[in-house]
C-alpha cells in the first residue's frame, strides 16, 4: 500500500503532517488580507465623504453599500447614528471663524463633513471639510488642516476652507448652442490642457480626469479648474527625476476617460493624463442634454473590447466625430507618440489654438449672417406697411371721385 492511499484512508495522519506553524501561518495571512481589505476600503470610504463634490445616484449607492459593510465589522449602530448629531451640531456653531456660514451640507459621513459656506464678509463661495480622527486616521492622511473645532462630545476636529466652483463645466456648456457650443468646449479644453501642464510641472499627476472633475470659478470669471485630487501622484523622485515605472501597479481613476494603458493595470504618467483629457473632450462636444454613447465603449462591458477600443487601432471618425479637425491630429500624437519622453504641450496646445481660431471665423460669420437676416427682414416689414398705405392712398383718392361724380349728376 502507498504512502498517498494510507493518507487518504487514516485523516488522523493527515492532520499530524499538517505541521502547527503552517496553520498559525495560514491564519495570519488571512487576518492581514483582512486587515488590508479594510484598510483599503476606510481610504475609499473617507475620500467619497470628504469629496467636495456630490456624486450621481449609481457612485452614491455603491459607496453606500461598502459603508453598510464597512460599519458591520468596526462601528455599532450607535455610532452610525452620531454621524448625522455631528452634522447638525456643526452647523449650530457655525459660522466658523466668525466668517464662513453653511448653506448646504455636500457629504457627511463618520470620517467628517463637507459644508458648501459663504464668506459672511466678502460674500467669496468656498468649500469647509471637518475631518474626525478615526482608526488609522484614513481621512486626514497627506492633508494640511487650517484649523481646529470642536464636536458635540469636546473632542477636536481639524478643518479646511477650500475654494469652491460655482458651475459644473456641463451645466455651464448647456447655455451655448451650435458652433459656440463648440466654441466654449474647445477654450475650456484649452485651459483645461494649461491646468494639466501646471500640475506636471510640479511632478504631480491627475489619474482621475473626468467632466465630474472641472468646474467654472464663476459666471463672472468663467475660468476652467480642476479639483478633487483624490487619485493624485508624484511621478518624479526627490531630484526631479521620472520614478522608474512599476511592471504591475492597481487600477486609479474612473474606467469610462481612462487610458488603454491604465485600465490594463500598468503605471500611469503624464500621457495618461492627456489621453484622459482627450476623451474628456469628446464628451463634452457632444451637445445632447442626455448622451447616450459619448465614447464608443460606453456601452461595451468586454474588458477585451474596450482595451482595444482604447489604442490606435480605435476609429478616428467615430471617437472624433463632433470635434474640430484639429484633434486628429492630437488623438494621432497621443496614440503614437514614446510615452517615456516629455510630452508636446506646445504643439496640443498650437493645434486647440487653430481650432479656437477657425471656430471664432465661424460665430462671427453666424452673427454677420443673423443681423443681416435681421436687417432683411425689417426692410422688408418697411416696404409692406409702405405697400399696404401707398394701397389704402389710392383706395381713398378712388371713393372721393366716386363721391364727386355722384354729386355732378344730381
Amino acid at each position: 500500500m502507498s504512502k498517498q492511499s494510507k493518507l487518504k484512508s487514516n485523516p488522523e495522519i493527515v492532520k499530524k503532517v499538517v505541521r502547527t506553524h503552517d496553520k498559525k501561518t495560514t491564519k495570519e495571512s488571512k487576518l492581514n488580507r483582512e486587515n488590508r481589505i479594510r484598510g483599503q476600503m476606510e481610504r475609499k470610504l473617507a475620500t467619497y465623504q470628504l469629496s467636495c463634490t456630490k456624486f450621481g445616484n449609481e457612485t452614491r449607492n455603491k459607496y453606500e453599500v461598502s459603508q453598510k459593510l464597512l460599519m458591520k465589522s468596526l462601528y455599532t449602530a450607535e455610532e452610525i447614528d452620531k454621524r448625522h448629531a455631528l452634522a447638525e451640531h456643526l452647523r449650530s456653531i457655525a459660522p466658523f471663524n466668525h466668517r464662513w456660514q453653511v448653506t448646504e451640507t455636500i457629504n457627511e459621513g463618520t470620517y467628517g463633513v463637507v459644508f458648501a459656506v459663504r464668506d459672511v464678509e466678502t460674500g467669496t463661495k468656498g468649500v469647509i471639510k471637518v475631518a474626525k480622527i478615526v482608526g488609522n486616521d484614513a481621512g486626514n492622511q497627506a492633508a494640511e488642516w487650517e484649523g481646529m473645532l470642536v464636536d458635540q462630545n469636546g473632542a477636536g476636529m481639524e478643518f479646511m476652507v477650500l475654494e469652491k466652483a460655482e458651475v459644473g463645466i456641463v451645466e455651464w456648456l448647456s447655455n451655448f448652442s451650435g458652433i459656440k457650443r463648440k466654441l466654449a468646449v474647445t477654450k475650456a479644453m484649452l485651459q483645461m490642457l494649461k491646468g494639466i501642464y501646471d500640475m506636471h510641472r510640479e511632478g504631480l499627476l491627475h489619474r482621475d480626469l473626468k467632466p465630474d472633475n472641472m468646474g467654472i470659478l464663476n459666471i463672472d470669471q468663467p475660468f476652467v479648474v480642476l479639483f478633487d485630487l483624490g487619485m493624485t501622484k508624484m511621478y518624479t523622485d526627490e531630484e526631479g527625476k521620472c520614478r522608474t515605472p512599476r511592471s504591475t501597479c492597481a487600477f486609479r481613476g474612473t474606467p469610462e476617460w481612462a487610458s488603454g494603458w491604465a485600465s490594463k493595470g500598468r503605471e500611469q504618467n503624464r500621457f495618461d493624463d492627456l489621453i484622459s483629457w482627450l476623451y474628456v473632450a469628446c464628451e463634452l462636444y457632444d451637445p445632447s442634454l442626455m448622451v447616450t454613447q459619448p465614447l464608443p465603449w460606453t456601452n461595451h462591458q468586454n474588458k477585451r473590447i474596450i482595451n482595444y477600443l482604447k489604442t490606435v487601432y480605435c476609429p478616428a471618425q467615430i471617437l472624433l466625430r463632433r470635434a474640430p479637425r484639429q484633434f486628429y491630429e492630437i488623438n494621432a500624437y497621443l496614440m503614437t507618440a514614446n510615452r517615456n519622453v516629455t510630452p508636446k504641450y506646445k504643439f496640443l496646445a498650437d493645434k486647440v489654438m487653430e481650432a479656437i481660431k477657425e471656430l471664432k471665423i465661424l460665430a462671427d460669420g453666424e452673427k454677420t449672417s443673423e443681423k443681416n437676416s435681421i436687417e432683411n427682414k425689417r426692410s422688408t416689414d418697411t416696404m409692406t406697411e409702405k405697400t399696404s398705405a401707398t394701397t389704402e392712398s389710392i383706395q381713398n383718392v378712388k371713393i372721393k371721385r366716386m363721391i364727386k361724380q355722384k354729386k355732378v349728376k344730381k
